[in-house]
Parts: C-alpha cells; structure tokens; sequence
C-alpha cells in the first residue's frame, strides 16, 4: 500500500534506504552481543560500535568521542539543552521562535523551572534576527539553539555567521559562553554538517531523517564542553546515555550518514530541478498560490505552501485519496494546535500545505499530484 501511492512527507519520515536495512539485518541477528559484557560476541559488538562512531565522526569532521548516540533527535536536543543548563547552572538560554517543538517545548519547561529564555524573532522567511541576537547575549547566557534547517518551511538559518556572533561575544567578553547547539536534523541530506567548519559545540542529528533506523539519533558534544545526562541507570556514552547501545540501529545509522553525504551533491541538483518544476507548475494552476519561507536560502526538498480558499486537512485528505501522501504541519505538533511556525512568519496554517521531496521522488511524481490538485481545485 505504501510503495503504491507518492509519497511527499520525507521531511516527517524518509524510508530505511534497502542498504540501511540489510545492515540493520545483519547485526541484529549476528552481532547480538550486549558491548558491556566480556564474552566473544559482545566484544564483536564493542568493535561494531567503535567502528560506527568512527565513522560518524569522520563524516561531521569531528572526533570520534565527541558522539553520542541517543534514541531519537528529540532525546538529542534534550539532552543538549538541559544537560548544558544542569552542567553549569544556566540562567539564561536563546532559542528562535521556530525551532522544533522538542527544543521549543524544552525551553518552556526550563522557563517553569526558573531559566531565563529569550526567543528570536523570524522575518517572513523564517530567518533569525541576527540583530535581536546580538542585543539579547548577556553575561549569564550558557546556550544559543538554532536549527540549521526549519522543517516546516525549509528554510536555512545563517548559522557561520550565528557563530561568528557568538565567538566574537566570546573574545570580548573573555568567556567561553555561550555555547551554541544547532539542530540539525533536516539539514544532511542537502548541506555541509561539518562542525569544526561551522564552529558550534554541540549538534543533533536523527537516523529516520537520513534514509536510517528509527529510534536512533546522536548529538555531537565538542570536547570541553560538559553536558550532565538526563537519563540515569547506566554509564553507556561515556555516562550520559544509558541503556544498552542499540548496535543494529548504530551501525544502521552510520552507514546512512555516510551514504547521505556520499550522494548530497548530485541529490541537492536533483531535487532543485523538480522543485522549481513544482513551482512552476502550481503557478500555472493557480497564480496567487504563495510560498511560504524563503525562495533562495532553502533546501530543495521541502516546499510549503498557502492556497488561498481552502481548508488544508480537507485538501490533504482529498489527496490522500488519490494516493498522494503530504502534510499540513511538522507531525510532532499536536492535531489541534496551529503551526506556530507559520504563525510566527506571518501566515495562516488552516490553508498552508507542506510537500517534501526525496530520493524515491520521480517528475512523474509530481506530474500526477499537480494533476490531482487541478481535479480537487475544480471541485
């Protein structure tokens, strides 16, 4: 059912690449072994597990024990947040207004526990007021969160210049913060996530945004940087992540980052073309249909929309009933609430549609859903 229809929502879920999968396979049936024990099995785990944050590591440019792997990019950014305000006493944390809801929703629970946080304006494209940034770092600020990539509306945030603001607040003011953390979740499959190049402390990254496992996401933590685990019961991750290591998922993981980097550049041409194809043929069915985010600083692969007149869920529905699979917001937002996402740059989400491309999306794919979309706008 699933392989039948066209799927347009990679950006909630990318499918486990066939390669991905076999590997996944592979070591949950061979390599069972639980990496805390001693016996033969389980140091063949241990040297999985090596193997794979190696890995990682050399694809982000980073060192191989600056990776810890979690259960989630939700657990990630968490484990960003609060381990670095409990690490070192935080008073005061800055976040954009858009950012995903587990960093969003993250920060109000530190705002009830008494942290200061200051949220970040957004233009109309979605973009950070570097401005307010600068204004709003003080001496008690212990971390900046910005996502590299908006999941909503695909919009790339000016993170090298976010942390040129934050080194040269650093260098005047003879401190070593803010740290500053980018969610990076959207953002691999299309740019450069090379932390040393980016200058940021901590990173998230989720394996089922990448053509990867499930339940398996990792956060980079630069060397110096102390981070108090949210999770007790075990040292696993050098103590800040316990719980026996998901090897099938890790090594799942590694393998679909590697493979995200290998085919990044002929993908982002790829997914160019047939977006700006999209576009142009949704402008020929409707010409006041707008874009929502920005048109230049964007990935490829997510495209959001406003049409004027209709009831998005209906919409979507109506689509989903040609085989067309979309969305109307980010899935981690509850059914009843409004995208605050879209609200915070100015649009109404009761008519906003999101359609995101990957690596299983054809032009013929897109041919037919414009089709439907004529079919439903008639209607």
């Amino acid at each position: 059912m699933f392989m039948k229809k066209i799927y347009l929502d990679y950006a909630s879920l990318t499918p486990v690449d066939p390669r991905v999968l076999k590997v996944i396979n592979k070591f949950s049936s061979q390599t069972y072994g639980n990496p805390s024990a001693l016996y033969a099995s389980a140091v063949l785990a241990k040297d999985a597990m090596k193997d794979a944050r190696e890995r990682v590591a050399k694809v982000l440019h980073a060192h191989s024990d600056e990776i810890i792997f979690t259960g989630s990019g939700t657990e990630s950014n968490n484990l960003a947040l609060l381990g670095v305000v409990e690490a070192y006493q935080g008073k005061h944390i800055i976040v954009s207004a858009i950012e995903h809801s587990s960093v969003i929703e993250t920060a109000h629970y530190l705002e009830k526990k008494g942290m200061e946080v200051t949220y970040l304006e957004v233009d109309e494209n979605g973009v950070v007021d570097l401005e307010q940034l600068k204004k709003s770092i003080r001496p008690e600020t212990i971390l900046i969160s910005i996502m590299m990539v908006n999941n909503e509306i695909g919009t790339i945030e000016p993170i090298y210049e976010i942390s040129k603001i934050v080194r040269d607040y650093r260098k005047t003011s003879g401190t070593r913060f803010p740290f500053l953390h980018t969610d990076a979740c959207q953002a691999s499959t299309s740019l450069e996530v090379y932390v040393e190049k980016m200058n940021v402390d901590l990173v998230t990254l989720d394996g089922h945004k990448i053509y990867g496992p499930r339940g398996l996401g990792m956060l980079y933590i630069r060397r110096g940087v102390e981070c108090s685990p949210i999770l007790h019961g075990g040292s696993q991750e050098r103590g800040l992540r316990s719980g026996t290591e998901n090897i099938p998922g890790i090594q799942g993981f590694a393998l679909a980052l590697e493979l995200a980097e290998r085919m990044r550049k002929k993908e982002l041409h790829r997914l160019t073309v047939l977006k700006k194809y999209f576009i142009d043929e949704l402008n020929k069915i409707n010409s006041v249909i707008k874009i929502n985010g920005s048109m230049v600083n964007t990935v490829p692969n997510i495209l959001n929309i406003s049409i004027p007149n209709i009831d998005s869920e209906f919409f979507v529905l109506q689509l989903d009933a040609k085989g067309i699979a979309c969305s109307t917001k980010s899935a981690c937002l509850k059914d009843e609430d409004e995208s605050y996402v879209l609200k915070a740059i100015g649009v109404d989400s009761r008519n906003a549609i999101r359609f995101s491309f990957g690596r299983n999306t054809k032009k013929g794919d897109l041919k037919k859903t414009l089709n439907a979309m004529k079919i439903i706008d008639r209607d």
